[in-house]
């Protein structure tokens, strides 16, 4: 049998994979409640009723050309090697979660899409996949001879861009205290708890340390400022990312935008100056402007990607 699996900084995905290389039987399981990977997997394989795994691709939140892989946001740890042979494998793919994620973009369906602002792109260039959940996820496709090449990197990482008064004053309270500011450390739930910090200080406001979960759920429901406000600077900072990688990947045939966080604030998305901060690019605005930016929502597109990977 052939198995595949999405682990994030909260949660592990797997399914298996039929005859005709689509995920079977999904199921989620909290990263917390498993010491290793190995352990997620047994249960798995047991509550499905497995028997003779041969073949496992799995997409992990994490750098993964090494043979050791060590989560960024949880704790697990494995060997590529190891964990090859604790399971008798004949074939094992580890790929970064978001090359997974990218994979499975051209595979989604009307159905697991949401246009949040429309544009004719250029067909035959590259796509941008970015994406906020426990981290942030970038990966990018690149078309060749037919197929799609993903690119496998760590762009998560890179240094979080200020534009107006406001993004610097973030930045330099968030650098006081991290002492490097990446994007990542904005968009992600871990960055939404950041951004709410930081602006209830640059504001002089004193309040009570919230989720991400309760800052987005305050904003959806109670319109609270401080929360709205933490949610529009968080879209200006993913335009102006989604943007950057737009240009360094040449991908002006469009944008995807995964992860858990955009689904939970689509229609804030839809009216924020995500578009405005992505295109403001100045010489290449135009160029900019065509871009179509979409929302991923299908439930598990890395699994989907993985299975396009261990299927190629």
């Amino acid at each position: 049998m052939r198995l595949v699996g999405d682990i994030g900084g909260t949660n592990a995905r797997f399914a298996w994979i039929d005859d005709k290389g689509d995920p079977q039987s999904p199921m989620t399981l909290p990263v917390r409640e498993y010491a290793t990977i190995g352990d997620a997997m047994r249960d798995f394989m047991t509550r499905t009723d497995c028997r003779d795994l041969r073949e496992f691709a799995v997409a992990v939140a994490c750098p993964a050309m090494a043979d050791t892989i060590k989560f960024t946001n949880n704790p697990w740890v494995f060997s590529k090697d190891a964990l090859k042979a604790e399971f008798g494998l004949d074939r094992l793919v580890v790929v970064n979660d978001f090359t997974g994620l990218a994979m499975s973009v051209p595979y989604l369906g009307d159905e697991d899409l949401i246009t949040l602002f429309d544009g004719p792109g250029r067909p035959g260039l590259p796509l941008a996949v970015i994406g906020a959940g426990t981290g942030l996820g970038v990966s990018g496709l690149l078309p060749h001879d037919g197929h799609w090449i993903p690119v496998q990197g760590e762009g998560g990482h890179v240094t979080l861009p200020a534009v107006d008064d406001l993004d610097y004053e973030i930045v330099k309270f968030l650098t006081a205290e991290l002492g490097r500011v990446s994007a990542e450390r904005i968009l992600s739930g871990m960055g939404i708890e950041n951004l709410y910090r930081a602006l209830a200080a640059i504001d002089g406001v004193d309040v009570t340390p919230l989720t991400a979960a309760e800052v987005v759920d305050r904003a959806m429901t109670q319109n609270d400022p401080l929360c709205l406000k933490v949610l529009d600077r968080f879209c200006l900072f993913m335009g102006g990312v989604a943007g950057d990688l737009v240009l360094t990947l040449g991908a002006f045939d469009g944008v995807f935008i995964g992860g858990g966080i955009g689904p939970r604030i689509a229609d804030y998305m839809k009216q924020s100056g995500l578009k405005d901060r992505m295109i403001a690019k100045g010489r290449f605005h135009d160029l900019m402007n065509d871009v179509p930016v979409r929302l991923m929502t299908a439930k598990y597109p890395a699994l989907i990607g993985c299975a396009k990977i261990l299927s190629a």
